[in-house]
């Protein structure tokens, strides 16, 4: 869940969840793991994935633990609504550091957000930390697209000059690509493509032209509310 009152662009934010959070607390039950190797993440889901399938009890236990924790470590900081700026299934995002996060099960500080840009929807948001841009709610990303998302990190939000222009080079990057690599969106064996006559899936990229490839689809699709954020708070 994303704020709905604060600003569109906030900085200097705190990241935190629960490591593994349905693994910590099966164990802090004293679960039989039997031989699965913990320290291993896909043995680990994969096997408290299967202990769940016709377990509603145990999936619903899991749900309400997980949060459980998260509140509780927000009332036990006293960290006000406005201090939430998004709250995940098992961590949150807010406005300044935890006093006390290993209560029970730890709530484990993940690092220091730079910045973070929520879409005027408020249904997705994308932030920078260490230099590395993470993105949350939008559909169908790929490699390919998450290079050019890579970009926003050099944003400048100190010289609107410099700023704009950077905003208006993202959206040139796509719109004059020739690389139809970067347009293809994986989906199993084969990709699908934004073209002028609507989606269309192909196996190779060799049966398109880059010309029938509709490219501001792509950073409508993908970018165009980051940007809109963007000027909406710094123009």
């Amino acid at each position: 869940m994303i704020n709905q009152t604060c600003s569109l662009i906030l900085k200097d934010l705190y990241s935190y969840d629960i490591q593994s959070a349905y693994g910590s607390i099966m164990s802090s039950h004293n679960y039989d793991f039997k031989d699965t190797d913990l320290e291993n993440k896909e043995d680990r889901s994969i096997f408290i994935g299967k202990q769940q399938i016709g377990n509603e009890n145990l999936s619903s236990f899991l749900m309400e633990s997980v949060d459980n924790l998260v509140r509780f470590y927000l009332k036990e900081n006293h960290i006000l609504e406005s201090e939430i700026i998004v709250t995940q299934r098992d961590g949150f995002i807010i406005k300044k550091m935890l006093e006390n996060n290993d209560e029970f099960i730890e709530m484990k500080f993940r690092g220091f957000i730079d910045f973070l840009i929520i879409a005027p929807d408020r249904q997705k948001y994308l932030y920078s930390s260490d230099g590395n841009i993470t993105v949350k709610g939008v559909s169908d990303r790929y490699d390919d697209i998450d290079k050019i998302y890579q970009r926003f990190s050099n944003l400048c939000f100190y010289n609107k000059s410099i700023l704009f222009d950077q905003m208006e080079q993202i959206k040139q990057v796509i719109i004059n690509s020739q690389d139809k690599k970067m347009f293809m969106i994986p989906k199993d064996s084969t990709f699908l493509v934004f073209t002028y006559k609507g989606i269309t899936e192909i196996k190779d990229q060799d049966l398109i032209s880059i010309d029938s490839i509709y490219k501001l689809k792509y950073f409508n699709h993908f970018f165009k509310d980051f940007l809109t954020s963007v000027f909406l708070e710094c123009c």
